[in-house]
């Protein structure tokens, strides 16, 4: 397992889109990087609705310096996420799911709800090519 940057990631999700979309198809909604964190509630994060919420899709689950650490799929991104991530009792993020790292952020990638299952073949591509350290789903092997 490597340590691969988001924007390596997204760059991946942008061949994914040039080599096996079609040209008619809705564009993918790619998140802004949410913060589970935030210093403070004007930061774009925990305060704020999980991105995409609601949407068929992707994720992708970071640690501090933004490496992804895990890829998952979701008929309902904000559903899934709220599996890991709840509010504690002073109202912060409170980690559920047992990680390697320490989480720290989140990235969304929507797709078409016409075209849902795309969300399974995406999300194996980029496991495929990332190999992140907390995914064991993948059968394949990059190497």
């Amino acid at each position: 397992m490597k340590k691969t940057a988001l924007n390596n990631v997204l760059k991946l999700v942008n061949e994914y889109s040039e080599k096996y979309r079609g040209k008619n198809l809705e564009k993918l909604s790619i998140s802004n990087t949410y913060d589970l964190f935030p210093k403070t509630k004007e930061s774009y994060g925990w305060f704020n609705e999980w991105p995409n919420n609601g949407k068929y899709g992707v994720y992708l689950i970071m640690d501090k310096d933004k490496n992804v650490i895990y890829i998952g799929e979701s008929s309902n991104i904000g559903n899934r996420l709220s599996d890991y991530f709840q509010y504690s009792e002073d109202k912060s993020c409170k980690i559920i799911h047992k990680w390697s790292t320490t989480p720290k952020y989140v990235c969304t990638i929507a797709v078409d709800s016409k075209t849902w299952f795309e969300r399974l073949a995406l999300e194996e591509f980029l496991i495929f090519n990332v190999q992140p350290i907390d995914n064991i789903k993948s059968k394949y092997s990059n190497n």
